[in-house]
């Protein structure tokens, strides 16, 4: 959603109704969840964004319930996450996105390339974070020495999160201390939370969790 919003489109870019899983723009703006912001005369275009957080957050909601197909109810599960985030409980965080994820049918991640599965991962984390959109969330946030996978800051604490797919949590840690992704929090008087993880593309979920 972040490469689709938030963007200047001509209007045949989103006012057909012939949209697929590939163009999704025009059903997306039909249905309302989209409005126009502004227009650009000298280019005929037309900026597409949600009106506010509250559409926001309900279109990502109804995409997560209706894309990853969860068995557990997904407003209890995000309130949940949110109370662990502000009490700096990390085991129960993992415990949490653990369940989560295994509560998603095989059938959503039965991919048939390696890339796929990836991508399946990524996808499914994204969604899951911008649903906690009660705090600062950066997904692929870029540095001067990379991307980190994910930050969440909180009044109190701020999570650095590394993932990897079929890998081990120590690889993540070592990642995120190699790459210096804690360094623009050195002087951050909150409690900063490094944490490494590596989802299994066999069970689907969290193979591999650590917190430094």
């Amino acid at each position: 959603m972040n490469e689709l919003t938030g963007k200047y489109y001509r209007t045949e870019e989103f006012i057909d109704y012939k949209a697929d899983v590939e163009r999704p723009l025009p059903m997306i703006y039909q249905s309302g969840y989209l409005t126009i912001k502004d227009y650009d005369m000298e280019f005929n275009t037309f900026l597409l964004d949600f009106p506010n957080n509250e559409v926001k957050n309900g279109f990502l909601t109804a995409v997560a319930s209706s894309y990853l197909k969860p068995s557990e109810e997904t407003g209890g599960w995000i309130r949940d996450v949110v109370r662990t985030l502000r009490a700096g409980d990390t085991d129960r965080l993992c415990s949490l996105f653990t369940s989560f994820l295994s509560s998603i049918p095989y059938t959503m991640r039965r991919k048939e390339d390696e890339r796929e599965r990836e991508r399946y991962f990524q996808y499914t984390f994204y969604l899951i974070l911008r649903l906690i959109s009660v705090y600062t969330v950066y997904v692929e946030k870029v540095q001067s020495q990379g991307r980190v996978d994910c930050v969440l800051e909180t009044p109190q604490y701020v999570y650095i999160f590394e993932f990897k797919l079929d890998g081990t949590a120590d690889d993540a840690l070592r990642q995120i201390e190699e790459k210096g992704y804690a360094n623009e929090y050195a002087s951050d008087t909150r409690t900063l939370y490094k944490i490494g993880a590596s989802f299994s593309s066999e069970t689907g979920t969290i193979g591999d969790w650590k917190t430094v």
